[in-house]
């Protein structure tokens, strides 16, 4: 040998020992809620240098990803730690004036790489996603068919497109509000919507839908939405909305969008 593995092996070490160190400090920040506000900066600091590890140095990923979400985890470890973990992702994403541009690409590593920030990724979504008025997607419809070799232009039925919506959307808020109780009996909900589509089997879609199953659509999708919703983002809302943020709640539920 030219060299002896203990150099490797001690450099593994002293590296590993190193990030160990970085995640003790961070926790160390996270003593009480006082102390998280107190030394936030240094905490967000602590979590960029783990991150730069996590993103740079590959053989080391599983370590530091440990250690990062050994620290997240005891950051939850109190009530007043959802909130402040909800904060510290959205500074993260938003990136501060001071980061470097490698520091703001890691800070967004980490939130897309960690599930603790999956209510920053909704928030963001929500905010940033375009709520197209109802009105404006229906109006902006076009539709084609082929007839003889030869394609022309398809009669789009907006008023009943946008009746439809309106349906939906109105059958949707309210299930929202009823069902987004914790207490609330989910099973109920899935139930009663799939009763709605048992009546039409079997469907015979190559002979069109009659007018009987495009007036039961709307509430058949406002079921299956409000599931996916409060599945999706119902524990954050109710968790924030508890603690007296109700405008934030509001913001974590993931609601579809009138296109879809």
């Amino acid at each position: 040998d030219i060299y002896s593995s203990s150099w490797n092996s001690g450099i593994v070490q002293t590296v590993e020992e190193e990030i160990e160190s970085l995640g003790q400090r961070a926790c160390s920040y996270l003593g009480s809620h006082h102390t998280a506000k107190e030394n936030r900066d240094n905490f967000r600091r602590c979590f960029l240098d783990m991150g730069h590890v996590l993103v740079e140095l590959l053989w080391f990923k599983n370590t530091t990803k440990s250690v990062m979400c050994d620290v997240l985890e005891y950051c939850l470890s109190d009530d007043w730690g959802y909130s402040f973990l909800f904060k510290f992702g959205h500074c993260l994403q938003r990136g501060d004036e001071s980061d470097t541009e490698v520091d703001r690409q890691v800070a967004q590593l980490i939130v897309a790489e960690f599930s603790h920030f999956k209510e920053v990724l909704t928030m963001v979504w929500n905010e940033e996603t375009s709520q197209k008025p109802a009105n404006d997607t229906v109006h902006g419809i076009k539709g084609q068919r082929r007839k003889g070799g030869i394609m022309e232009e398809l009669h789009i039925k907006r008023d009943a497109l946008l009746e439809s919506f309106h349906s939906f959307d109105a059958q949707y808020k309210k299930l929202l509000g009823e069902y987004i109780n914790p207490d609330a009996d989910m099973n109920e909900l899935i139930q009663t919507t799939a009763a709605i589509t048992n009546k039409f089997k079997p469907l015979d879609c190559g002979s069109g839908w009659g007018e009987e199953v495009k007036q039961q659509i709307p509430y058949i999708l406002a079921g299956v939405f409000t599931v996916f919703t409060i599945r999706r983002s119902g524990e954050s809302y109710n968790r924030l909305s508890n603690g007296g943020n109700i405008e934030m709640s509001t913001k974590m539920l993931m609601k579809p969008h009138n296109i879809q």
